[in-house]
């Protein structure tokens, strides 16, 4: 007997239903439906798109044709008001009767009004004479009075500082000449002026321009005789497109910037001369310079505060049809165009020309073009309709489509539950090994008691679980090896940064291409930035021109590696480095990397080791020549002392003795000088009040000050008690007081002061005298300089010891105005040595 196998028992269940037709024919008809429901839409919306664009280029057509209609009729005005007699009486009359009408928004934003206003369409009107000198001019209603009229031969004279439409019309007398759009540039600051967006300001400064209108008028002989110049209101030219609203409204007192449903006029140039953003609008500086149109290459600093006006020919960066649109609008050509405006929205621009060939406009024979901008998604709502209703259908048909299903699938259920009970069970089993397998359990196995399909599907299963057990427990092994792996690089890791971050030298990697990739620790000290990483080097040593010279020939030449000294003046100070760039991998092709350290206080160090090695050098020979040179000197001088003392000696004889006599003793004094100073007496540092050492010291000096016409000024603070040898520290002071007596040969002023300051005393001794030579104030410690014939050039060296022995420091500022301070700071706290 053949085995009934699962193939054939669904295969005569479903032979008795019929249900796969059934479930097939629904399924077709329900695509086809939905297939013809997008191509519905898609047309529908296409013809919306075609159609909503040619009633905005028709309607852009006709605001250009009213535009240039507009220009002609004031080119007629300015044709009859050149054949007129020209006085105040007739100008006053022509400019009344020249109005229209003007539709703004005023108040605030929470009490906003809309006026409606006849207004004069032209802001001035001024007749000049031959000479560019302005006769009558009629500015706002008003006859401005002589003292304000202007020569405007000269363009600096005129309104906005550079206009040249006097010269325009002298040089071609017969011709009428139009300008450009003119006027002073209004930020995006002045306008908004705190606003969120320009239809909400309502505060905010406005745009005040004109277009120049001029003729030449003549004599009865036909000679120049001047000219007429009408300038026509911005005001009146924004009307034309200030008001449309492309959508359901049609027309609006100030249109939304943020919907994209918008229209603006462009000149033959490319500018945008009528917008609702006043910050798009041409316009000059308080200079009269054309303020530079918006491109990429514009600052933040310009962007932020709105100074960029618009010009189409420059905005290709923002979309590609801006330029397109101007390019064709000189050729005459109207049509519509998908853009972006600045703010992002997307939308349909159609386009015209305003043909006019008046003035300037002579080159392509337009004044510009007129554009009026919809948002994409508004020309849809034809489609979404048409879409909704097929929808609608759709879903009348599925309900149904599914009642029918519905009512089959029970009738195929209850056959199907027959069928179940033979497969249900194992199934079953076969389903929980399988949760339980998917939850990680790879021991469990299915138990087979059927040859059918089941059955070999279960046998399969238990295949397959082997395998998962073994792949896992592999997967498991892999994954161990791959943690110690990670282990181990973190180590590593945080082995080489601990390293980078414990060198004192500054270390810095740059890529092939000159952006930074790491950085240590004392690099960002150094730079002071710790957020460099990504940034381009020349950035990063912009204050290092001397390094970054050699990166960029290190960069280029794949050469000059190694390391080199650097030296840089900071705060006025000397600061050494010793900088190294080097190779990452073969000819730098992974980058450098450049280390820095700071060499300052070790190039210290070794000068001060030089000038203690001179020191010690100089008093052990200072000792040597003292000791050789005292001996004899003294013989020298008994000698002498007793020639001297001999009656026949005649007054010269014994003068020039004397003289020597004192030479002697002056050499006494320096080899003195010289033993002190190679062999100083040990500091007996004593707790003392340095005021007191002070005050013995002023009236030490005072008698010699006086001689010296030298007023001596003390100003003492308070000082604590502390640890010093107070000879020394008299020595010290005596030594520079002396100087500054000797300093001051005719007369000024000496003030000493002290104060206590951060655990120190300052000692401050300022003269008035002529100050010390600049070239001088690096030698003046060193010992034997002076400038003195008579002195020996010790004083200051020992000063300078003795304020070292007391663990303090001594500086010196000296100009020829102020004179010279020097400045004593001992440690109040003091620590012997």
């Amino acid at each position: 007997m053949a085995r009934l196998t699962l193939f054939k028992k669904i295969l005569i269940i479903t032979l008795l239903l019929s249900l796969l037709p059934l479930l097939a024919s629904s399924l077709i008809l329900f695509f086809n439906l939905e297939s013809t429901s997008a191509r519905l839409t898609s047309e529908i919306g296409g013809t919306a798109d075609i159609q909503a664009s040619e009633s905005l280029q028709m309607r852009a057509s006709q605001v250009a044709k009213n535009v240039a209609d507009f220009l002609r009729q004031c080119e007629s005005d300015l044709i009859f008001l050149s054949s007129s007699q020209l006085d105040q009486a007739t100008l006053l009359s022509f400019y009344a009767s020249r109005k229209g009408e003007i539709w703004y928004k005023t108040g605030t934003a929470s009490a906003p009004l809309e006026i409606r206003e006849q207004v004069p369409i032209y802001r001035s009107i001024a007749l000049i004479d031959k000479t560019g000198q302005e006769r009558v001019v009629i500015k706002d209603g008003i006859i401005l009075p002589r003292k304000d009229l202007k020569n405007v031969s000269d363009p600096e004279q005129t309104e906005f500082r550079s206009e040249e439409y006097f010269t325009r019309v002298l040089k071609q007398p017969g011709k009428i000449y139009v300008s450009h759009l003119t006027g002073y540039h209004v930020s995006k600051t002045e306008q908004l002026n705190g606003a969120d967006e320009p239809e909400n300001a309502f505060e905010g400064k406005n745009y005040q321009g004109i277009i120049r209108f001029a003729a030449a008028i003549f004599d009865r002989r036909g000679t120049f005789n001047g000219a007429v110049v009408v300038s026509l209101d911005h005001r009146h030219l924004m009307e034309f497109s200030q008001h449309i609203d492309p959508g359901k409204r049609f027309s609006t007192v100030f249109p939304s910037y943020k919907s994209g449903n918008y229209a603006f006029i462009f000149d033959d140039e490319g500018w945008i001369i009528t917008h609702p953003k006043y910050w798009d609008i041409r316009g000059v500086d308080q200079n009269g310079k054309l303020v530079p149109p918006y491109t990429e290459k514009s600052t933040a600093a310009d962007i932020n505060s709105g100074r960029i006006p618009f010009n189409l020919d420059y905005e290709g960066f923002i979309h590609p049809n801006y330029p397109l649109v101007a390019a064709e609008v000189r050729k005459h050509k109207a049509g519509f165009v998908d853009t972006t405006n600045v703010g992002g929205e997307k939308k349909i621009m159609a386009y015209a020309p305003i043909v006019y060939a008046g003035g300037d406009y002579d080159r392509y024979g337009v004044f510009g073009g007129v554009t009026i901008g919809f948002q994409l998604d508004r020309f849809q709502i034809a489609a979404r309709k048409g879409s909704r209703l097929i929808n609608q259908q759709l879903g009348e048909h599925r309900t149904r489509s599914s009642v029918i299903i519905v009512v089959t699938a029970i009738l195929a259920g209850f056959s199907a539950w027959i069928l179940s009970r033979g497969i249900t069970r194992p199934l079953l089993q076969l389903t929980e090994s399988a949760y339980k397998l998917a939850e990680g359990d790879t021991r469990n196995r299915v138990v087979i008691n059927s040859s059918d399909e089941v059955g070999e599907l279960a046998r399969t299963f238990n295949i397959m679980a082997d395998e998962l057990e073994a792949r896992k427990n592999n997967l498991l092994t892999t994954l161990e090896e791959l943690q110690r792996s990670r282990m181990e690089i973190l180590d590593e890791r945080n082995f080489k940064a601990s390293i980078l971050e414990s060198i004192s030298s500054a270390i810095i990697t740059i890529s092939p291409s000159g952006i930074l990739t790491s950085i240590n620790g004392i690099g960002q000290k150094l730079f002071g930035n710790s957020n460099c990483y990504g940034m381009e080097y020349r950035d990063i040593f912009s204050e290092w021109p001397i390094l970054l010279e050699r990166i960029n020939a290190v960069l280029e030449l794949r050469e000059g590696y190694g390391r080199e000294p650097l030296t840089r003046v900071i705060h006025g100070e000397m600061t050494y480095y010793d900088v190294g760039i080097f190779p990452i991998g073969k000819d730098a092709e992974m980058g450098l990397t450049v280390t820095l350290r700071n060499e300052t206080e070790r190039e210290k160090l070794r000068e001060e080791m030089m000038r203690l090695d001179r020191l010690a050098s100089l008093g052990k020979l200072s000792t040597g020549i003292a000791h050789e040179v005292r001996n004899p000197l003294t013989g020298i001088s008994l000698l002498l002392d007793d020639l001297h003392d001999r009656s026949a000696l005649n007054a010269d004889d014994k003068e020039m003795l004397s003289k020597a006599l004192s030479e002697i003793e002056r050499v006494e004094r320096l080899m003195s000088a010289l033993l002190n100073y190679s062999s100083p007496v040990r500091a007996d540092f004593r707790e003392g009040d340095l005021t007191r050492v002070l005050n013995d010291i002023i009236l030490l000096m005072r008698r010699p000050a006086e001689v010296q016409g030298v007023h001596l000024n003390v100003s003492p603070g308070e000082l604590p008690v502390f640890r010093f040898d107070p000879e020394k520290i008299k020595q010290a002071l005596i030594n520079i007081i002396k100087n500054a007596i000797e300093a001051l040969d005719s007369g000024g002023t000496l003030t000493v002061t002290t104060r206590h300051q951060d655990d120190n005393v300052i000692i401050t001794v300022h003269d008035s005298g002529p100050g010390i030579n600049q070239q001088d104030l690096p030698l003046i410690f060193e010992p034997f300089f002076t400038r003195k014939g008579a002195g020996t050039g010790l004083g200051l060296s020992i000063t300078q010891r003795i304020v070292e022995e007391h663990h303090g420091s001594i500086t010196v500022e000296s100009d020829s105005k102020d004179g010279t301070t020097f400045s004593i700071m001992l440690p109040s706290r003091h620590k012997e040595t």
